[in-house]
Order: structure tokens, then sequence, then C-alpha cells
């Protein structure tokens, strides 16, 4: 049974302004797909089941740490990692607006409680039906999108 594995992105921020892209497929063998990602546009989203470890989209990096401590390392002044595992992307602005929130590991789990290792059915039973679901490359991948659909989380 497949494993669950997420990333939470801000699709509206990306759809709205038209300069921003995902670059997922093109990370390093080092930064492999993460277990989990969560994106959004208003920091007080109703929909805090998008969250990962308390830290969701366009929440601003300096709140991030407050939450999380200072990041054990920084790539590119915009991918900050911590130690839990998150990998946040910035805006690449000074104490940006964060645009991604990722997890490779377990330990961490969303607002809804889903962390990685755990089943599609765990997962269904947390966030139901997705609202997609698509073929990448022969690994099959869900989407379910927060109510206003501005966060997206990928498993």
């Amino acid at each position: 049974m497949k494993k669950f594995f997420a990333t939470l992105i801000l699709a509206a921020m990306v759809l709205s302004t038209g300069c921003g892209s995902s670059n997922e497929n093109s990370a390093s063998p080092a930064e492999q797909k993460p277990a989990a990602s969560v994106n959004t546009s208003p920091a007080n989203s109703p929909d805090a089941k998008f969250s990962i470890g308390g830290i969701s989209p366009n929440m601003s990096l300096d709140d991030a740490k407050k939450i999380l401590g200072e990041p054990t390392s920084a790539h590119d002044d915009d991918e900050f990692t911590f130690a839990n595992g998150l990998l946040v992307e910035t805006d690449g602005l000074l104490n940006g607006k964060i645009e991604s929130v990722k997890i490779r590991q377990a330990g961490v789990s969303t607002g809804a409680g889903v962390a990685v290792g755990m089943t599609e059915q765990d997962l269904a039973n947390a966030y139901g039906k997705p609202d997609s679901t698509e073929n990448d490359d022969g690994k099959i991948e869900h989407k379910y999108f927060s109510g206003d659909r501005r966060i997206k989380l990928d498993d």
C-alpha cells in the first residue's frame, strides 16, 4: 500500500501573479520529492488541517522561526531547513512570505494528523476523496485543495 508523501504549495500566489513556478521536478537526488507539502495564501486560513508542523504558506519566515527556531541550513536565500526536517521555501525577500512547506521524514504531521509513512487509507480518512488524481511518470499523486482553493496538498 502506498505510503503518504505530501507537499503543501501556494498555488494562488503563483497563478495570480504569474511570477513563480514550482521546481519540484528539477530537484537533485538529495532533494527528492517531499512526503508532504502545503501552500496557502491567508496565514489565518480556516483550513488549518493544511499546515505541516504548524507552518503554512503565506506565514512570514519570522513567524516560522518563532515556532521552529532558527533554520539548520539555508539554500539560495529562499529555502530553509529546520531541525524537525521541514523544508520551507520563501518568496526570496528578507523575512519573506512562505510559499511552500515540505517534509521528507516521519515525526511531523499535518493539521489533520497525517504524517510521512501513513497509508493512502489514512490520508483518505483525514482528507476524504482527493480533488484530483494524476499519474506522474507512473507515480500516482493525489491532490487536495482547501475550501478557498488557495492551499494545495500533494502526496
